[in-house]
């Protein structure tokens, strides 16, 4: 991974600048020296330390100072709201704009395909030259869910447009483990089937260094893991191991998991579809090439001193 300045500076839109990925992309491309504009829902919510350890994210001052150059306010489910987006000749449009956490009931087909799409299409508009995409690992193994169409038609329409791009595919973020930390604090782990399908999750401020040599670079899809290859199992017994209590996992028989799950669907499709990728991440191995160099153990150690 690149850590000195680009040869030549760019000006980036970082859209999905609120979520965990994007805020460690934001800080990354101003630190190699490129203007960057982000694109929020919300400026006050930017502006305070993200999830799991993730950074607030600063406008610059009049002295220059500052995480980024500027804000925009906008909507990307609502393309009208993204009028002057890309204005003052953009280069790059970096996207992670995806469904996380949100509760706004909306769909994998609204947001992570419409959404991304409405981007695209304003890009193309203004001459932006790339797009860097945040896909996800081994699109091959779960391509009947609805997160992975969304996400991988995305992909086709970039290769298809004349756009250049960069896709990358991370085998998991380190926000998703701290979830497994919070577990381990209330003193019990559940894990969806055996838990040992293994993978090698990444911490975004290391993933945020892959994707901004993705924009400076030439390659046109890049995966993506951290240095330690654990198994769900592992994970959970290291959260406890650093929490200082007793490891208590609750596995929950991949059967029963698959019928909550269709059954959730039947009453919320956002959740049922959710909760279908989830279940499905529980049986399929997701390892990537160790770009990473933040261990696990020092991230939940980092986390777990902030608790006290």
């Amino acid at each position: 991974m690149s850590d000195g300045p680009a040869s030549r500076p760019m000006r980036v839109v970082v859209a999905g600048a609120t979520g965990y990925l994007g805020r460690f992309v934001a800080h990354e491309f101003k630190r190699r020296g490129h203007f960057v504009r982000v694109l929020t829902r919300s400026r006050e919510r930017l502006e305070q330390p993200g999830p799991f350890g993730a950074p607030s994210v600063r406008v610059g001052d009049a002295d220059g100072t500052g995480d980024v150059d500027e804000v925009f306010v906008g909507e990307v489910t609502q393309p009208e709201t993204l009028e002057g987006l890309f204005d003052g000749d953009i280069d790059l449009l970096y996207s992670s704009v995806a469904i996380s956490r949100q509760r706004d009931g909306l769909s994998f087909e609204q947001v992570d395909y419409q959404a991304n799409r409405n981007l695209i299409d304003a890009a193309l508009a203004h001459g932006v030259r790339k797009v860097v995409y945040v896909s996800m690992l081994g699109a091959d193994q779960i391509g009947q869910l609805a997160i992975t169409q969304a996400h991988e038609r995305i992909v086709r329409e970039l290769e298809e447009s004349p756009l250049e791009h960069c896709i990358i595919r991370p085998s998991g973020f380190f926000s998703d483990m701290g979830v497994v930390l919070d577990m381990a604090n209330r003193g019990r782990v559940l894990l969806v089937g055996d838990g040992t399908n293994l993978f090698n999750p990444i911490y975004g401020g290391d993933l945020a260094k892959v994707c901004v040599d993705g924009a400076e670079g030439d390659a046109r899809e890049i995966e993506a893991g951290g240095p330690d290859s654990l198994s769900q199992l592992e994970v959970a017994e290291l959260a406890f191991d650093v929490v200082g209590k007793p490891c208590k996992v609750t596995r929950i028989p991949m059967w029963l998991a698959k019928g909550v799950a269709r059954f959730v669907g039947l009453l919320n499709t956002q959740f049922g579809d959710l909760a279908e990728f989830i279940v499905t991440a529980g049986e399929v191995d997701a390892l990537a090439p160790a770009l990473g160099t933040t261990t696990l153990r020092s991230y939940f150690e980092k986390l777990q001193s902030e608790r006290t």
